[in-house]
């Protein structure tokens, strides 16, 4: 069994709650903040709602310090602002702990690779909570992307956006001191989402943007990918609600409007647009709480001692595949980050 550990309570929510619970060989067991007394009251309206079986495991540590120095505890689940993701990422790796990490993974690529330096140095992994490609829906658009359905790539079109934030009042995201702002919260899903769904690399980009309150509110940019495809990232806080991803080829264009996280859980779907104007539906993984698939993900990564040594090289290549492909989401983070201030294009 695998026992997990959240840092913070300000980011967690009901669904990393019920994904470790669900998860296969894990437990919730324990909570960490700054201020005990919060530790203990999230630890009693956490660990005893829906009389859940684990209700009475799950401690309440004085902070952050005390759970990381708790052997009992194999992972740790990062949810704090993205400005203490390297602090305290780094912290649990040198404890000997294995970390996800709430998205995105730190706030630059620099902060990124002394994280990867960390684990590689006291032999952990590290994971970031980007859920979506561990649903099967995704799983099968990228098959198709990759088996050459849509034709060359060469149009894509990702939209991550929702309104009110700026509000709301004590939120990380319109502060900039904690790594507010829209670009690393959406515009890491826009970045990373290209990057998985296709395996192209962007070489140049030209992005624009506002800022309110000292933070992103909106930022737009045109990428060239590495085939000569143009990709199109739209995130902000400035609109309605889109979780919308298009990837067109010559021969054919994928769409899912809520790529992110199933609106409905029950019709998990997507479109395939041919160049016969016509259009199909699939529906994939109904009913798959992908947060829930990700935990068991993070734990496979740490093989057992009974497990066969082509699951463990299989299990390490995950965890190797996902962290390389966040170093290069900050990487062009940083970059968009460049163009927008300075309002001129930016080798990648």
């Amino acid at each position: 069994m695998n026992r997990w550990g959240f840092l913070g309570t300000g980011r967690v929510t009901r669904r990393m709650i019920d994904a470790v619970r669900q998860a296969n060989e894990a437990s919730l067991a324990g909570i960490a903040s700054r201020e005990h007394e919060r530790a203990k009251a999230w630890a009693e309206d956490r660990g005893t709602e829906l009389n859940h079986p684990d209700a009475e495991e799950v401690k309440a540590y004085r902070n952050y310090d005390a759970m990381l120095q708790d052997p009992s505890i194999d992972w740790v689940y990062v949810a704090l602002p993205p400005s203490l993701h390297c602090q305290w990422t780094m912290a649990a790796l040198i404890a000997g702990k294995n970390v996800l990490c709430e998205k995105p993974l730190c706030q630059n690529s620099h902060e990124a690779i002394e994280i990867a330096n960390t684990a590689k140095k006291y032999n952990r992994q590290v994971f970031h909570a980007t859920a979506f490609p561990y649903h099967p829906r995704s799983a099968a658009a990228r098959a198709l992307i990759a088996a050459g359905e849509l034709g060359e790539i060469r149009r894509l079109h990702v939209a991550c956006t929702f309104a009110g934030v700026l509000n709301r009042g004590n939120d990380h995201r319109t502060d900039a001191a904690l790594g507010g702002g829209c670009l690393l919260d959406l515009g890491w899903y826009c970045v990373l989402s290209t990057l998985w769904f296709t395996g192209l690399e962007c070489t140049r980009l030209r992005a624009v943007g506002s800022k309110a309150g000292g933070v992103w509110n909106q930022v737009q940019v045109l990428a060239e990918m590495n085939n000569g495809a143009i990709a199109h990232w739209d995130c902000g806080f400035d609109a309605a609600p889109r979780r919308w991803i298009e990837i067109a080829g010559i021969q054919a264009s994928w769409i899912c409007d809520d790529f992110l996280r199933p609106l409905d859980i029950a019709k998990p779907r997507f479109w395939v647009h041919g160049q016969d104007g016509k259009a199909r539906t699939e529906t994939i993984g109904e009913g798959i709480f992908q947060e829930a698939f990700m935990i068991e993900a993070c734990q496979a990564s740490q093989p057992s001692k009974n497990d066969s040594t082509l699951k463990s090289i299989a299990t390490q290549k995950i965890a190797a595949d996902q962290f390389a492909l966040a170093l290069k989401t900050h990487r062009i983070l940083d970059c968009i980050e460049q163009s927008a201030e300075s309002g001129e294009a930016v080798r990648v």
